[in-house]
């Protein structure tokens, strides 16, 4: 017994794999880094996160400046150095998020 076939858009099938703030690049005009700890959970237990000193970090946030002002966080790393080369990676590839005008 074979399993039909179900047309997928390839459109479809990138979009699933693709951070949510890749879609939206646009909206974002530079790229920060902050050390971050966890504080506690919420009532529906995720985590609240706070920016921290470095010495406290449980870990690196990279965050989009967006536009409109406000971050949106990107990604966490374990370090703050896998947290720079991310953010290096995206300034080359986004160059519009090195926060320079011009």
């Amino acid at each position: 017994m074979t399993k039909a076939h179900i047309p997928v858009s390839p459109i479809n099938a990138a979009k699933a794999v693709t951070p949510r703030w890749m879609q939206n690049i646009r909206d974002f005009d530079a790229v920060e880094i902050h050390p971050c700890l966890v504080i506690g959970n919420d009532s529906m237990d995720n985590p609240i996160v706070e920016q921290c000193e470095p010495d406290d970090a449980h870990f690196w946030c990279v965050f989009g400046h967006l536009r409109t002002g406000g971050l949106d966080d990107f990604e966490d790393f374990a370090t703050e150095a896998e947290a720079i080369a991310f953010h290096n990676r995206l300034i080359a590839a986004y160059p519009h998020l090195s926060g320079e005008e011009g």
